[in-house]
């Protein structure tokens, strides 16, 4: 006689369908680093824009500059982390 586990304890399954496909490769990719850093320099690209315009309108241009070069610096983090995200792929190769 081999003893089943308890019923009253039904498994959760690994993986629902919302997070794979039916072949077994992860539907989203993105790690949350990647998208944070997306979406906060999505935020910050705005607000280096109103204030690069706010300092083009007064004519204070050292403000206009430091905004320019933020802008820059984000545009940069932002190409950087969709390269991670084309890199990733479809997920893993094993599942081991």
């Amino acid at each position: 006689m081999s003893e089943e586990p308890p019923r009253s304890y039904p498994q959760e399954p690994r993986s629902t369908p919302e997070q794979e496909s039916e072949k077994g490769i992860p539907r989203v990719p993105a790690t949350p680093r990647d998208v944070i850093h997306i979406l906060i320099g999505a935020f910050l690209l705005v607000l280096c824009f109103g204030v690069a315009l706010t300092g083009a309108l007064t004519r204070v241009w050292w403000v206009l500059a430091a905004a320019g070069v933020l802008a820059a610096i984000v545009a940069v983090d932002i190409f950087f982390a969709l390269r991670r995200q084309r890199r990733l792929g479809v997920g893993p190769r094993s599942r081991g």
